[in-house]
């Protein structure tokens, strides 16, 4: 019974405060609430390639800015013509070199600012140290290398026969 009331609890507690939520649109989409920012993917390292893309009226949109990006010109993408939605552009750009951490990145749609965080992400290196120097290929000292290998050969095809021959004779 307490596990029913307390359920019952939680349920009308989210179903009271559901609509504020969802009652006002975010204060920076106030000017245009269509309106709205994206950057695929949110992190990407140094020199990689995003897409941005962004819904506002064709009129009103200007001063897309990103600190550490370097965007391409704006392309109308899509039906511009849907009245349940705002005309939507795309753009490439290419994170410029940069710190790791986050930027921010705005447009400006009417009378609205809206804007979005983008993450530089740092060097990804393979290992913490990264080896110097000629790699190691084997060959023992100068001048034994063929000699040493014909005679282990040998030790072992010796080893290996009086194996067999020891087997042999447990055997019997």
């Amino acid at each position: 019974m307490k596990k029913v009331l307390a359920v019952a609890a939680v349920s009308a507690g989210l179903l009271l405060s559901a609509p504020a939520a969802f009652a006002a649109p975010p204060a920076e989409h106030a000017g245009n609430p269509k309106a709205y920012l994206r950057v695929m993917p949110n992190a990407a390292r140094p020199g990689a390639k995003v897409a941005i893309r962004l819904g506002c009226e064709a009129a009103s949109t200007r001063d897309l800015a990103s600190p550490v990006l370097t965007i391409g010109s704006l392309r109308r993408v899509g039906p511009q013509n849907d009245p349940a939605k705002a005309p939507a552009a795309a753009a490439a750009a290419t994170v410029a070199p940069a710190k790791p951490g986050v930027y921010r990145m705005s447009f400006s749609c009417g009378g609205a600012q809206l804007a979005t965080k983008f993450t530089v992400l740092g060097e990804h290196r393979q290992v913490a140290k990264v080896p110097s120097g000629a790699p190691q290929t084997g060959g023992g000292p100068a001048g034994h290398g063929p000699l040493a290998a014909a005679g282990a050969m040998g030790v072992l095809a010796v080893g290996g026969g009086g194996l067999v021959l020891a087997r042999r004779s447990w055997r019997r």
